[in-house]
């Protein structure tokens, strides 16, 4: 599946700009690239982006990362498993950085829509599966600063006696894949996906939709005007917030009743208004005219990517 809930890297202070009880169901499984455009799934842009579902890239990766850290001293890594790729690393905690990671999946772009799964993980959805498809590892702060670089304040640059690779070793890994990192590179199908949805919400028919939905919440006793303020659902954090000032133990890595009670009655509204395929009309017809314009962008973007797969398949042949 493209991206699937695939978390945007992770920024130091800030996020980057771009979900158990039994018998519910389960954040749901790729069953290939939808080619139907009534499939929900299916986006015109998507023929531009990554061809395989990331697993081969992401093995590559990590096989790359995992030569380097074991060059750089870390011996104990020879046995890392790359398959599944471990997660993108997280920053230990108590290195008094705060990091944020926000998770994008093709599968929510217009929010939930399974009310049973958004019973069972509220707005998480898309954390659990990636969650589930990458295993967390927990790294030492000087493996965290060799794998990615981000070095702040008084971090150490050096590691055994070696210098960390600009990046660390998976912006090394990055660079032998792709030829350069892809954080430093202008990605045209992120940057017209996000152009289609904006211009999409100022179509008279979406707005339309999300009055029709916003009406269908106000029975249900939720006042949001469009699905993602539902989703953002700031009255809640503040809420959670007041709620761990004043001593409540909840995980907040854990979806709140709440949160789990707007989630539900946002999915029904989707379903009892037909909001969805109006939408998902609107962003393909959008997305079809972006393609148009962009077109020469957006086949040097497929052909580096595909460029990216077959280096990564080679790395991997190599060691086999």
């Amino acid at each position: 599946m493209r991206r699937a809930a695939t978390p945007l890297l992770p920024v130091l202070a800030s996020a980057l700009a771009l979900a158990a009880c039994g018998g519910q169901t389960d954040p749901p499984a790729s069953d290939g690239r939808p080619t139907s455009s009534d499939d929900p799934r299916f986006l015109p842009l998507a023929a531009y982006d990554k061809h395989d579902d990331g697993r081969t890239v992401s093995r590559a990766r990590w096989t790359l990362a995992k030569e380097c850290m074991v060059r750089l001293g870390f011996d104990t890594l020879k046995s890392l498993d790359v398959d599944p790729a471990p997660a993108w690393p997280e920053r230990p905690a108590g290195t008094g950085v705060v990091m944020m990671v926000m998770y994008a999946d093709d599968e929510f772009r217009y929010g939930v829509q399974d009310p049973e799964q958004a019973a069972r993980y509220g707005y998480q959805a898309a954390r659990i599966r990636f969650e589930r498809r990458y295993p967390k590892k927990k790294w030492t702060l000087s493996q965290y600063l060799a794998l990615t670089g981000e070095f702040v304040g008084n971090d150490h640059k050096t590691v055994h006696g070696h210098r960390i690779p600009e990046r660390g070793c998976l912006g090394e890994a990055d660079r032998a894949i792709y030829g350069t990192n892809p954080q430093d590179r202008r990605n045209p199908v992120l940057e017209l996906e996000s152009k289609s949805i904006e211009q999409g919400k100022k179509d008279p028919v979406w707005k339309k939709a999300d009055k029709a939905w916003a009406a269908c919440m106000r029975k249900a006793g939720f006042h949001y005007a469009t699905p993602q303020d539902a989703q953002n659902g700031d009255d809640r954090r503040n809420q959670e917030l007041q709620d761990r000032l004043n001593g409540s133990r909840h995980d907040p890595n854990e979806p709140t009743a709440v949160e789990k009670k707007t989630a539900t009655a946002d999915a029904r509204c989707k379903q009892q208004t037909g909001y969805v395929r109006t939408v998902h009309a609107i962003d393909v017809r959008i997305q079809n005219q972006l393609i148009n314009k962009n077109r020469t962008k957006l086949e040097k973007q497929r052909s580096w990517n595909d460029d990216a797969v077959r280096r990564a398949q080679d790395i991997l042949d190599d060691r086999s």
